[in-house]
Order: structure tokens, then sequence, then C-alpha cells
């Protein structure tokens, strides 16, 4: 995929259109336009897309499939994505319950620590 049919998808995923979103960034309809017929935004203008959408700008360029890398990541999400890969949604349910089990764990350990 190149930079527009990513930045399209995107936008679709956001419910928006490729115009409208650009917009929405400071660019004109006619940067956008440039953009659709293969023109590459400025190092600035992908750096801007990318926040915006939250993924890397490699994934906007179509250098990875991997929208958000590890070092772009939360704590939780590397963690949700380790317990649970990446093929689902975690519930916030599911999420609670692992959260519980830490609890469980670390209240564990401090009692045997107090034990010894």
């Amino acid at each position: 995929m190149d930079f527009f049919e990513r930045f399209t998808a995107l936008c679709k995923e956001e419910g928006g259109t490729t115009t409208g979103v650009g917009q929405s960034l400071g660019y004109s309809k006619a940067t956008v336009g440039r953009w659709r017929y293969g023109s590459i935004p400025s190092a600035d203008a992908l750096t801007a897309i990318a926040e915006h959408f939250g993924v890397s700008v490699d994934y906007l360029l179509g250098n990875t499939d991997i929208k958000n890398p590890p070092d772009q990541q939360s704590p939780e999400e590397i963690a949700k994505v380790a317990l649970f890969g990446g093929d689902g949604e975690v519930t916030d349910e599911m999420w609670n319950e692992v959260k519980g089990f830490v609890e469980f764990i670390t209240d564990k350990r401090q009692r045997e620590n107090d034990n010894n």
C-alpha cells in the first residue's frame, strides 16, 4: 500500500474523508489532492498525520504493516498484546481480570516476605 491508500483507510476507520481529515490537520484541499496523485507529504506533515492517527510514519509510507511498533505503545498496550496476542479485542472485563490476578500475586508475595 502506498501513502494515500493508507491515509484513505485510516480516514475511513475514523469515519472521515481524506479531504476532511486533511483540512482538520491544516492542509488545503489542493494539498490532499496532490497526495491522491502520488505526492508524498513533507516530513512534518507525515509526523502530524501519524500522530493524529496514532500510527508510525513507516506505517503511513507502507514500509511496515504494524500500525504501532512497540516503542510507540504504552506499557498497558504491550502487556495486552503479550498476554492475549494481537488478534482480538481485549475487553475491559478481561483486562480487569488480569489486573486482579496481578494484585493477588503481589499480595501473596508481600505476605510471603512478611513471614520470612
